[in-house]
């Protein structure tokens, strides 16, 4: 099957801030398109999106022509996006406060759209989202319900039936259960529950027909035995060692979210300090490398969390989530004993993100540069479907509250 692929990068700013009554303003860019998308199609989705995002009642759009002369003035380019400082000018700019940004590919006339949620003045990401079509005619249907699911983030009524066919709603939080645990506890509890993943050969990434064209091309992997934890790190967990819990759903007992990468490595040093094993991470701001011969506790590789992740079982995600997160280890573990692999929340790794390679790998750390840091897994707001060779990635300092991380270390 031959592969041909355009990259599409749409942009959204929404100004109205979380539940807030009043009217925002927000500016659909046109899509970019590449040699496979036409300049037609390209403003076909454009309008839909436009449409969609206008109709809602909830904001007011702006002009593209006012947002480009925003863009002019102020020499922004599409790299300074993960730059909280230059995001927050641009949007004081142009009066907005989020913006959505993602890509459309085409692939044997299957068109495929991710896209996520930043907010321009911390450039945390607070939502994102997938879907796809096979055929132009079928673009309407899917932007309604892809353009849909931000505006539920943003906490609006659409007027629209979501998928489960009720309006949409901000999504309810549990009650503040509070507890606290020593940290000592903390240590020999993570000890406790970590599993022994034995070292093995598998095929990475989907095959042609499957999944999105980021995982693609499937190749062998070959890993070296290593213990990853059961659970994704909790709140509990996090505070005992961190001093704090960042989490918008507060429970002791849920996953910890709401945190960037540079968080999550700086806990696995920290927890390697208090549990007296050699951290792993060197960690200069916002550089980060990784001593090999350490002992302490580290976030997984992408393909350390894929072969753990193995066939996926089951998980928090869509309708059976109520939107909000679950405590660690309530439904079906995979064959290693892994709970919530797949659902709950999406799981920071080590690797920088970038496009696979063809040839046989063994023990693959990702790329040695970027500018954005991989997410595996999906969170409890998903509502595509739940494949294990799903990628997602973001900057290392973003943060949402679907957004967690497990550890791992290495051997067996």
């Amino acid at each position: 099957m031959k592969k041909t692929t355009a990259a599409v990068l749409f942009v959204l700013l929404i100004t109205l801030p979380l539940f807030s009554q009043q009217r925002g303003r927000v500016v659909v860019q046109q899509l970019a398109h590449g040699k496979t998308v036409s300049a037609d199609n390209a403003r076909t989705v454009t309008a839909l999106i436009r449409s969609r995002i206008g109709a809602s009642g909830a904001v007011t759009l702006v002009t593209r022509e006012d947002f480009d002369n925003i863009l002019a003035e102020h020499q922004f380019q599409m790299s300074d996006w993960s730059d909280p400082d230059k995001t927050a000018r641009l949007g004081a700019a142009a009066g907005a406060d989020y913006i959505l940004v993602g890509e459309i590919d085409e692939m044997d006339g299957v068109y495929f759209v991710t896209a996520r949620m930043i907010d321009l003045n911390t450039a945390e990401q607070i939502a994102s989202s997938d879907i796809e079509f096979e055929r132009l005619n079928q673009a309407r249907t899917a932007m309604e319900e892809f353009t849909d699911r931000f505006l539920q983030a943003l906490g609006y009524k659409s007027g629209s039936p979501s998928r489960s066919g009720s309006s949409v709603q901000p999504a309810p939080q549990p009650t503040n259960t509070g507890g606290s645990f020593s940290l000592r506890e903390v240590i020999r509890a993570i000890d406790a529950n970590m599993a022994s993943i034995p070292g093995g050969t598998f095929l990475m990434g989907s095959i042609a027909g499957q999944g999105n064209a980021n995982e693609r091309p499937q190749r062998q992997v070959s890993l070296s035995g290593f213990s990853i934890g059961k659970y994704e790190v909790t709140q509990a967990e996090y505070e005992a060692v961190m001093g704090n819990n960042p989490s918008s759903f507060k429970d002791s007992r849920l996953p910890v979210e709401t945190v960037s990468w540079l968080d999550a490595v700086e806990f696995c040093n920290r927890l390697s300090r208090a549990a007296n094993l050699t951290p792993v991470y060197m960690i200069s701001g916002a550089s980060v490398t990784w001593n090999s011969g350490a002992d302490g506790y580290r976030l997984p590789t992408e393909a350390e969390w894929e072969y753990a992740c193995g066939d996926w079982i089951d998980g928090w995600l869509g309708g059976n989530s109520g939107r909000t997160p679950h405590p660690a280890g309530q439904l079906t573990p995979n064959r290693y004993g892994l709970y919530d692999m797949v659902g709950n929340v999406q799981e920071w790794c080590w690797d920088w993100y970038g496009s696979y390679g063809r040839d046989p790998q063994s023990n693959p750390r990702g790329p040695e540069s970027g500018t954005t840091r991989v997410r595996r897994g999906h969170g409890f707001q998903n509502a595509g479907r739940p494949l294990v060779t799903n990628r997602d990635y973001a900057i290392p300092r973003e943060k949402n509250n679907a957004t967690g991380f497990r550890i791992a270390r290495s051997g067996f």
